[in-house]
């Protein structure tokens, strides 16, 4: 997975803010009135993610790393989405 496909799937897909101020570029989601932390990149990736870069984001969208491929592949919508981080207790606020 590239890291350009992590960066469209939370920014077109999920509609999560991007805040390039810092050292890395961070994801924002907004759910439910909450804002949560989804995913952090380089300002310099390129490229092929590193593994860890995908099970992180996964993790903090509640999802494995298969029901993730799954979202970036189109096979998961943002309203599946949703519906699974509520149905695995929400997402936790960082």
């Amino acid at each position: 997975m590239e890291n350009r496909e992590i960066r469209s799937t939370l920014v077109a897909k999920l509609d999560a803010t991007e805040d390039r101020a810092g050292h890395h570029i961070y994801f924002w989601l907004n759910l439910d009135d909450h804002e949560y932390r989804v995913g952090k990149l380089s300002h310099s990736a390129r490229g092929q993610a590193p593994d860890h870069v995908v099970s992180d984001t996964a993790k903090r969208l509640k999802l494995t790393k298969k029901e993730f491929r799954s979202l970036v592949a189109c096979s998961i919508d943002k309203a599946m989405n949703e519906d699974i981080w509520r149905k695995k207790g929400g997402l936790n606020q960082n």
